[in-house]
């Protein structure tokens, strides 16, 4: 390919994904179902967000100053916004790679604490980050495209085991210093998409006519009924599809259900990430909600261009 071949093809590329560097054609099928990630290279777009010091949920960096996640755990951190940090390119959520407070996030305008539709929120950097080979933001899936893949590659930190009954014995390696730094390193699972029938009936069951917004996961095998992957990255072929909703049934421990995740290439979800990121305003009223109320927010300081 020519030099002049290369620059005519980067022309049609978005501004927001040409600040990036190529994505890597990781080895994914080589990793097992819940393989503890060894190198901070391996997934470097996934993204930790923590109050203070405590883990909440994955994220995934699309933007050198922009952090995609699930908005249900920041909805309920309302109050506390200035105690949420998040740390890039570290498999550890506890050290390494580079820890930053936030400047805001924004919830998805039609989100519902109470279903697992347009359970997204858009958390904006103080500052853009430096991109390398540990820390490199994911491409979005741009258009809707059927689930006929066999498996995705879902990265989170693994959740803590839900407080129940357990022997002396069991809580004390549950104390153990081990497990606790099990629980630290990013872990990745092969999830398999549901039955469409299936998925179908049970966001029906929700009173959820827009399909196209979400998917439906199988839980992965030896997986806590009621634990999900909130705001784990949904990922085929280097391409970000999902984001896992931190949704679950109340009955979880009776009937656990699939695991949903939005789309991000669904029309409603589309326009208002690359809105939000680009500082344009979207055709509904936002939830934005600054780190610091005094602080103007410039949206000069954003790419500014419509190209697509």
């Amino acid at each position: 390919m020519s030099p002049k071949f290369i620059l005519i093809t980067l022309v049609f590329i978005p501004k927001i994904y040409c600040k990036y560097h190529a994505p890597t054609n990781y080895s994914y099928n080589e990793l097992s179902d819940h393989t503890m990630v060894t190198e901070n290279g391996v997934f470097p777009y996934v993204v930790a967000i923590l109050k203070k010091s405590s883990y909440i949920s994955a994220g995934a960096l699309i933007d050198d100053s922009w952090v995609l996640t699930a908005a249900d755990a920041l909805y309920l951190l309302r109050e506390s916004i200035r105690e949420i940090r998040v740390r890039l390119g570290s498999i550890n959520f506890k050290k390494g790679g580079t820890l930053l407070p936030i400047k805001f996030f924004e919830i998805h305008p039609y989100f519902e604490d109470t279903k697992p539709e347009y359970d997204l929120a858009l958390v904006k950097l103080p500052r853009p980050v430096q991109l390398n080979n540990n820390l490199n933001p994911i491409r979005l899936q741009r258009k809707i495209r059927p689930v006929t893949a066999s498996h995705f590659i879902v990265t989170a930190w693994p959740s803590p085991a839900l407080n129940r009954e357990k022997n002396s014995e069991e809580l004390q390696q549950l104390r153990s210093m081990e497990v606790i730094n099990r629980r630290r390193i990013l872990s990745v699972a092969h999830l398999h998409p549901s039955d469409s029938e299936r998925c179908t009936e049970e966001m029906e069951g929700l009173d959820i006519n827009n399909t196209e917004t979400l998917m439906c996961l199988d839980p992965a095998i030896g997986t806590e009924p009621c634990t999900r992957d909130i705001g784990a990255p949904v990922v085929l072929n280097n391409i970000l599809w999902a984001v896992i909703s931190s949704y679950k049934p109340e009955d979880c421990e009776l009937d656990s259900g699939p695991s949903f995740a939005t789309k991000v290439a669904a029309n409603d979800i589309s326009s208002w990430i690359h809105a939000t990121v680009r500082g344009h305003r979207w055709s509904h009223q936002q939830n934005r909600i600054f780190a610091n109320d005094d602080e103007d927010y410039d949206e000069n300081d954003l790419d500014d261009d419509d190209s697509s």
